[in-house]
């Protein structure tokens, strides 16, 4: 990882840091990753079955989060389309785990993803 990404996560609690980077690299429990290692046996998204289940689709596209992914768009506006942008700046990364909290999607693997508090809002 870059300087930059290295010094974002540094201080994050080791859930956060490790799910970030899982999600930068395209290896979080997500189906499209899961297939690729035979752990399971579609790519594509069980609950909606249109497209394959990607960090991508998880976060900027995906139906099933419309609601939880309308908070982050208030908050970021066009920003929030873009996942470089998303994993890229300090304040958008605490919006980011506040999102994927809210979705509950990956507490099996990583607990609870709320992001820590936080005193220093700069990027």
């Amino acid at each position: 990882p870059s300087k930059h990404f290295s010094k974002l996560i540094a201080e994050l609690p080791r859930r956060h840091s490790s799910l970030i980077f899982q999600l930068c690299t395209g290896h979080a429990p997500l189906n499209k990753h899961l297939h690729r290692i035979t752990k399971v046996p579609s790519p594509t998204r069980q609950q909606c079955h249109q497209r394959e289940d990607t960090v991508y689709y998880f976060l900027i596209a995906c139906p099933m989060y419309a609601r939880q992914r309308h908070v982050l768009q208030n908050d970021l506006g066009p920003q929030a389309s873009h996942l470089r942008n998303l994993f890229n700046n300090r304040k958008y990364i605490k919006l980011l785990f506040h999102l994927i909290a809210s979705t509950h999607r990956l507490e099996q693997n990583f607990g609870d993803v709320t992001p820590p508090a936080d005193n220093d809002e700069g990027e």
